[in-house]
């Protein structure tokens, strides 16, 4: 499982008093998210081919791929010579050409045409067996591709396939990685993404808003079992000295780095300490300036 979560650090007060030199960070909200990767293609949830097998001269062709049609558009003329009589292909529905297979001079045998809506768009995708049971339908899914950089866009997990892609069979049952199909459903006239773009999507498994969290590496652990975080706090009898000062809290929902932390004294702002193992409630500290990322 691909993990990954939102926490917001910022640089650390500098101080010349005694004691261990710690690094701190600002402890704030955020959003902790958990995700699976997937692989997809761009597609036309609208798509159509138009085809013609009988066989006579394509005499002309009215379209070229990225044009419009309107249902009932002529897309090509066909000459028939034994009744010395045209016809045309007719689009079946409106959309853009995104492919043409027609020449002029040959005869009509086939797949001519096909009709795509670009304005409707889905992700046609395959996810792994081992994170299969992690999905269910109506999941929100983070779309990303190549070709369009650091932009993001927002899909719907809407279909997933009951039967594993058929592929040439393992000889080694234990080497054997089945694949499922899954769709995801874009915003209509999405910007940005295009028919046959490979993407890159992380659906979102758990998600939650508005929470503390801390690195796996700011907990500790204290003598009665009890998860805590350790602070640097001032002093009251010493201006400018800091001292190690423990915090009670609960763990929730976690990341691949990240823990989400509760607890009645959590503050947004108290400067946690990121590296609390070598510390005990009381030592005497000096805070490192720096931003950890």
């Amino acid at each position: 499982m691909i993990g990954g979560g939102v926490f917001v650090y910022a640089s650390s007060q500098t101080t010349t008093t005694t004691g261990t030199t710690v690094k701190t960070t600002p402890l704030a909200k955020g959003t902790l998210q958990n995700t699976i990767s997937a692989t997809g293609v761009v597609e036309s949830t609208t798509k159509v081919k138009v085809s013609d097998a009988s066989g006579d001269k394509i005499e002309k062709i009215y379209v070229s791929v990225g044009d419009w049609v309107g249902s009932g558009d002529w897309l090509c003329q066909l000459y028939n010579k034994a009744t010395d009589t045209y016809t045309n292909v007719k689009a079946d529905t409106s959309g853009t050409i995104t492919a043409v297979n027609a020449i002029k001079g040959a005869m009509a045998s086939g797949e001519l045409f096909t009709i795509e809506d670009t304005s409707d768009l889905k992700v046609q995708g395959k996810i792994k067996e081992v994170n299969l049971n992690l999905i269910h339908e109506d999941m929100a899914v983070t779309v990303k591709s190549d070709a369009t950089g650091d932009q993001t866009f927002s899909g719907n997990l809407s279909k997933i396939a009951p039967t594993a892609i058929d592929t040439q069979p393992s000889t080694d049952a234990t080497t054997k990685n089945a694949e499922f199909e899954i769709q995801v459903d874009l915003p209509a006239n999405v910007q940005g993404l295009k028919i046959g773009m490979t993407t890159r999507l992380s659906i979102i498994s758990e998600e939650k808003n508005d929470v503390f969290s801390v690195p796996f590496d700011a907990l500790v652990t204290d003598n009665s079992g009890q998860a805590c975080i350790y602070i640097a706090k001032e002093n009251p009898d010493k201006a400018g000295a800091w001292v190690v000062a423990s915090i009670p809290v609960t763990l929730g929902m976690e990341t691949d780095s990240l823990a989400e932390i509760s607890g009645d004294q959590l503050t947004p702002g108290m400067a946690v300490i990121t590296q609390p193992q070598a510390l005990q409630p009381g030592n005497a500290v000096s805070l490192e300036e720096g931003a950890t990322v």
